[in-house]
């Protein structure tokens, strides 16, 4: 016998769980979250989009999403939710998505499958919703570093809702070595991992830019 569950009023397309979460991807509905085997349920933050697919790495949630939205990640349960479409042009409808060998794959509507390196995607985090007053780009720590450090900084608010970040690292002879964000954010504190396990030790130089802001910090890779 089946017996229904509190979320009652949906369409879902997809269902996931992680620990004691269960996800239900819903038509047009976002993505709800239920902790207590569905007794009750909370939309998260995405709360508009058509989601027909998801895929969990640890604390890592992907949902896939219909009408050309491509790909959303959290790392809190659905709290906050970022784009991952960089490199699709149009950003595909995604019908399936799956992790296995350090890749996701995702399944999409007319553009086949794709694959994306899972290190790279899950790089950045939003450590806090809370809004900045301005920009601003932190000291890496640990530096010196071996070979993994952490990059803070702050989006504030703007007048568009989001705003295209772009963080990068250079060696000291100016060439550009690693791509860590470049993506529409909305306001709040993010934290990007860089991984220097393929690089030479020395000096290494990391530059944000967004909108006007512009900032350089330096930091030491050794080995």
């Amino acid at each position: 016998t089946w017996s229904q569950t509190a979320l009652n009023n949906q369409s879902v397309y997809s269902l996931a769980v992680s620990g004691n979460n269960i996800f239900a991807g819903t038509f047009f509905g976002g993505v709800y979250l239920s902790t207590n085997n569905g007794q009750t349920w909370t939309q998260t933050a995405l709360n508009n989009k058509d989601v027909r697919s998801f895929a969990i790495s640890g604390n890592n949630i992907f949902a896939g999403c219909y009408n050309n939205q491509g790909v959303y990640f959290s790392t809190n349960n659905g709290s906050t939710w970022l784009q991952k479409n960089q490199g699709w042009n149009p950003i595909p409808t995604v019908h399936a998505l799956l992790v296995i060998n350090n890749y996701i794959f995702t399944g999409t509507y007319g553009y086949s499958v794709w694959q994306r390196s899972l290190s790279e995607i899950i790089g950045i985090q939003n450590i806090s919703t809370e809004t900045p007053s301005a920009f601003s780009l932190s000291q890496n720590y640990p530096n010196p570093f071996n070979p993994v450090t952490k990059i803070k900084f702050a989006v504030p608010s703007v007048k568009q809702a989001s705003l295209l970040v772009n963080l990068k690292v250079y060696d000291i002879t100016g060439r550009e070595v690693q791509t860590l964000v470049n993506e529409s954010l909305n306001p709040g504190t993010y934290e990007a991992t860089f991984d220097g396990s393929k690089l030479n030790s020395g000096v290494y130089f990391y530059k944000m830019t967004a909108g006007n802001y512009s900032e350089t910090k330096k930091m030491v890779l050794i080995k």
